[in-house]
């Protein structure tokens, strides 16, 4: 018989773990004594972080690693280990390494000489040469492999191929010169991946526009997943711009046949945005959609409705299409122009905010009587102008140009200008069969709603400037110095040569300023419309968290108002704050102090004169039941503790709402220091936007912070919400992390001190009823939780037994379900119906189709190539394969047309013969190989090879059958498939559970001594011993083997059928 292998086309993209995305070697030194932590010939060895937590040696290709976990164990350098815990490390602050999980730190006690001690000094502050940042601020952007129809693994780095050890990816042996890299250390299976490259040789590209188009058609990412591989190929998710961008999508993926993702991603401000900045300016929503429920904020295109937008969960794992194009134009400033008065001049046009109320075409009207049109408004910079320098107000609602009159679904600006930007308010626009063809801009930020064109507002003309002044001009800068811009009651400079932040500061004190502060979102976008279509990256602000990393002060006052931070900021990062101009700009990154940066003074206008603040009165008390919150006006209370009503961090924002108040923000130590915890408990802070940093729910500014050393990370792309508990660690006492939004938790909330709450809401009802006999019901299914722990194959056999199966899982919904149900159970994992066959392909037991899953972050590992069964985690949700004779707790799964308490039909038992030269004993087929020795692991590949694996005996039964086998054999022991895992006990290989076993005499009495240096279990053929009799041995030694099959021919499994026209296209 012909035995096919399942090869599996694979590709690789990298995803940033951590938050700082420099992971450049870098040279680890202590400044007080100058002293290296690894030197080789008086050189100061290179490090890298890589996979695992480890540090790599680059010059060595081997790892920084320890003996043991005790005080004076020297830093050594070892062959490179992603099991061993003696080579994992972490930060305890931003200069201190320590062992992962201990408190156990780097101490230099020479040059190149370390060792771990308990306690911390000088001796153990590491930086890097150069530098006064840490080894954390370099940390490791990981290549993570992905696979046809299923996630895959990181690479591994470093990886040995052929004898040769490479620390990065390499084309050697490539057939077809591409850079590829391993996933395991050890290169066996032939597990590997293309690394991400640049070139669009293999596209698609567009005959007309020439964007290129990349169909990832059997691909399983995550949205967030998706977005990753596209921009490591300098490209994004696809987004599709007009009607004929849509039919060409559609024309190419007419024969494709799967939902794919898209670009598009829910916006807690404007609603859905394209995440490569093209305008949304065209909708082709399928109907019904896109769907108001929580958490659906990601966009697929749809087959089996000619590929219409749907919205989904972004943690399903789909296909998805990557977009290119050459980079767009960039918006320049304009030259100098006029205006005549009230017209107000902005990078080469005029404008004039006109507040008589008119329907939209007869503003267009007076628009057009003054030589101009509706505003049209081509980037953030135009936005921001309007709403800072026109007088704009947050009551206002203005007509704009954008409309869809021409063709429904498609806005396009009245000037026939070209849409390249849009500032959508959240839910617009709107999707419905009303008739709302013309936009407005209204509210605190100006974004823009569609409305009916027959309604009477306000409206903004524009129209181009004149090159020469009439006289007439309105005078914007009063009570500023030449070449200051006034704006309210304050002058504003741009600086015109670069300096360090310091430096910068000193240069604003010399004119009688200070850099610039910002009060709110209007000051915000002033600046953005005086610096961001500016060349230069970034412009100094005055706020930084140079004295306290936790808290962040402006060089004015510690008052801190409004924040608008940047994706992933500012962590836990230290230093000043700049403004981002570009795609981004407006936005505050956290960079080094010491960066030479252009920079903005600020000062009072001359004249102007400020509204004192009102007085200080004391604060009233708080409610019964509240505490005050350090010395602010607000008062917090724990939520449900004694009542074990935990919520979502969405359901807890709308409990606190409902009483009258929200989530607890938190802006100084002095705030923290009141809260007295022992809890972990949810806390209004958030990121829903991965264009933009974290928010509090309440509006308030985010200039405090007090994250937890290696948070927020993001684990598995999931995690947007934090909470708060009390750690006992190196520094910090109450710390903060992120974590899925809908884990069950309790929460704090708080309310305006003075205030009496509102009467609590009613308790969240759940999404499922219970039937007669236990089992919970959900979407036309019933679901049994089981704790009692056991192997899958016991697991499996009481779901039978009640006519049902070990759970299959088919969407986001029903993990999060199934997740809930389990989450307060402890943390103990429960078997689901998912096993992963010998060619790291997946398949349902119930022969579902895999069409949704779920991994956990570097999962599946496959770890010692038996864990082919696979849990569902109770802390996250997320799965974790294992060897399936784990004694775990599990959930069945039957449909509700199944009556109640029905019986089940008796098994069948199989039928078939054994290949020549095996043995047959009840069900099953034997061979006994005693002359060709073989390691532990080379026997278990040679038994694979024949169609089975190595021998497990669960019963007495086939004990002694196989020790009468033997009595034949040479004097040589033999392998069986009992091997030991690590921080476990000893386990078949092929996962049968440990029912039965037969050690000699002194290791049955004493099964203490059961080691796992000796990881490894033979057959002894040792007469003194005992024949038959299970011992340890190295897993090294090279013995005999027992193999063990099923009865009949080989045949593929479920998921090599899946495979199977992939597997004939690329052999």
């Amino acid at each position: 018989t012909m035995r096919i292998t399942c090869k599996v086309f694979v590709i690789l993209i990298q995803t940033f773990y951590g938050l700082a995305s420099d992971d450049s070697p870098f040279q680890l030194t202590n400044s007080a004594t100058g002293f290296c932590l690894i030197k080789t010939n008086n050189h100061c060895n290179d490090i890298r972080w890589t996979t695992g937590d480890r540090l790599l040696v680059l010059e060595r290709n081997k790892c920084l690693g320890v003996q043991g976990k005790s005080v004076g164990s020297e830093v050594n350098l070892y062959d490179c280990d992603e099991a061993s815990e003696l080579q994992k490390w972490e930060c305890k602050n931003e200069t201190v390494l320590a062992l992962k999980g201990q408190e156990l730190y780097i101490e230099l006690t020479a040059d190149s000489t370390a060792i771990l001690s308990r306690t911390t000094g000088p001796n153990n502050h590491l930086t890097i040469s150069g530098t006064s940042s840490g080894a954390c601020t370099r940390t490791y952007r990981g290549i993570s492999l992905f696979v046809l129809f299923v996630s895959g693994r990181p690479c591994m780095f470093p990886f040995l191929y052929k004898t040769q050890w490479y620390s990065d990816c390499t084309k050697f042996d490539s057939s077809e010169k591409r850079l590829w890299c391993a996933v395991e250390t050890n290169y066996q299976s032939e597990r590997w991946g293309y690394c991400p490259t640049m070139s669009k040789e293999d596209w698609n590209m567009h005959p007309t526009t020439g964007a290129y188009y990349q169909l990832n058609i059997q691909s399983a990412l995550t949205w967030h997943q998706a977005q990753v591989s596209c921009k490591q190929q300098g490209a994004s998710l696809l987004s599709i711009d007009d009607p004929h961008e849509q039919a060409y999508i559609t024309a190419l993926l007419w024969k494709g046949g799967n939902t794919l993702w898209i670009g598009l991603i829910l916006d807690p401000e404007h609603g859905w945005k394209w995440i490569n900045g093209r305008p949304y300016r065209y909708m082709k929503w399928d109907s019904g959609h896109p769907l108001p429920n929580p958490g659906y904020n990601c966009a697929v295109v749809d087959p089996s409705v000619r590929y219409l937008w749907q919205s989904l969960p972004c943690s399903n794992k789909l296909g998805y299409i990557c977009y290119s194009k050459g980079a767009e134009e960039a918006p320049t400033q304009a030259g100098t122009g006029f205006c005549s008065n009230p017209w107000i001049h902005y990078n080469g046009h005029c404008f004039h905010r006109n507040q008589a109320q008119k329907t939209w075409s007869e503003a267009q009207v007076a628009c057009h009587q003054d030589g101009g049109d509706l505003v049209s408004i081509h980037s953030v910079e135009d936005q921001s102008f309007i709403i800072s320098q026109l007088g704009y107000t947050s009551t206002d609602q203005l007509w704009i140009g954008m409309n869809d009159r021409k063709t429904e679904g498609l806005f396009d600006w009245s000037d026939h200008s070209t849409v390249t930007f849009t500032s959508w308010e959240f839910g617009k626009p709107a999707v419905s069969s009303e008739i709302k063809d013309c936009v407005l801009m209204h509210g605190e930020n100006g974004n823009w709603a569609d409305r009916g064109c027959e309604e009477q507002h306000g409206f903004i003309c524009k129209k181009m400037s004149a090159l020469r002044p009439s006289g007439e001009e309105v005078e914007q800068n009063t009570g500023c110095k030449n070449g200051w811009r006034r704006h309210g009651s304050y002058c504003y400079f741009i600086g015109i040569q670069t300096k360090t932040f310091d430096e910068a500061k000193d240069d604003c004190k010399g004119s009688l300023s200070y850099l610039a502060d910002v009060s709110n979102g209007v000051d915000n976008a002033f600046l953005v419309s005086l610096v961001g279509m500016r060349p230069e990256k970034y412009f100094w602000l005055g706020l930084s968290n140079q004295k306290n990393t936790e808290e962040f002060v402006w060089t004015n006052t510690d008052s801190v108002r409004f924040t608008h931070w940047n994706a992933e900021m500012p962590g836990n990062r230290q230093g000043c704050v700049a403004m981002k101009t570009g795609i981004f700009a407006g936005l505050w990154d956290v960079v080094p102090c010491t960066n030479k940066e252009k920079y903005i003074c600020k000062h009072l206008a001359e004249g102007a004169v400020l509204t004192p603040p009102p007085p200080t009165l004391f604060p009233p008390e708080c409610a019964s039941g509240w505490t005050r919150l350090g010395f602010s006006n607000r008062c917090f209370k724990l939520f449900d503790r004694y009542s074990r009503q935990k919520r979502t961090w969405y359901e807890a924002k709308d409990y606190c709402r409902a009483i009258g108040g929200d989530l607890l923000s938190i802006h100084s130590s002095a705030e923290l220091q009141s809260i007295q915890l022992r809890y972990t408990v949810w806390i209004g802070l958030s990121a829903p936007d991965p264009d933009t940093g974290y928010v509090w729910s309440d509006g308030t500014p985010l200039n405090f912070q007090q994250w937890k050393i290696g948070e927020p990370n993001n684990k598995n792309n999931v995690e947007s919400c934090v909470e708060m508990k009390s750690e006992r660690t190196f520094r910090r006492h109450t710390l903060w992390s992120d974590i899925h939004c809908e884990k069950y938790s309790d929460w704090l909330c708080q309310i305006r001190a003075g205030v009496t709450p509102n009467p609590p809401p009613d308790p969240v009802t759940p999404s499922y009823n219970k039937t007669s006999d236990g089992w919970f019901e959900w979407n036309r299914n019933h679901y049994y939780i089981n704790r009692n722990q056991m192997g899958m194959e016991d697991a499996r056999r009481y779901c039978q037994q009640r006519h049902s199966d070990l759970v299959t899982i088919s969407s986001e919904a029903e993990r999060v379900f199934l997740w809930k149900l389990v989450s307060n159970t402890g943390y103990r994992p429960y078997w689901i119906g998912l096993i992963v066959d010998l060619d790291g392909t997946f398949a349902w037991m119930d022969d579902s189709p895999v069409i949704f899953q779920a991994w956990s972050e570097n999962q599946p590992d496959f770890q010692n190539n038996d864990e082919n069964c696979v849990a569902i985690t109770p802390s996250t949700g997320f799965w974790h394969d294992y060897n399936c004779g784990f004694q775990l707790s599990f959930i069945c799964k039957r449909n509700s047309s199944v009556p109640e308490h029905i019986s089940v039909v008796p098994t069948v038992l199989p039928k078939g013969g054994c290949p020549q030269d095996w043995k047959k004993f009840h069900s099953k087929c034997y061979s006994i190989i005693s002359r060709e020795l073989e390691t532990w692991e080379g026997a278990r590949t040679q038994c694979k090879n024949k169609g089975g694996n190595l021998a497990s005996i669960l019963s007495k039964h086939v004990q002694v059958f196989l020790t009468s086998k033997m009595l034949d054999a040479p004097t040589t022991d033999l392998w069986i498939g009992l091997h030991y895992l690590l921080g476990y006990s000893f386990y078949w290989t092929d996962g049968q559970p440990v029912r039965y076993t037969n050690w000699h005499s002194f290791l049955y009495f004493y099964s203490f001594c059961l080691s796992h240096q000796k990881g490894c279990a033979v057959m002894t053929t040792d007469r003194t011993t005992g024949i038959g009799k299970w011992d340890q041995r190295s897993c090294s030694d090279k013995n005999g083997y027992i193999c063990l099959r099923n009865l009949g021919e080989p045949r593929f499994s479920n998921a090599c059928y899946i495979y199977l026209f992939i597997c004939i296209f690329i052999m």
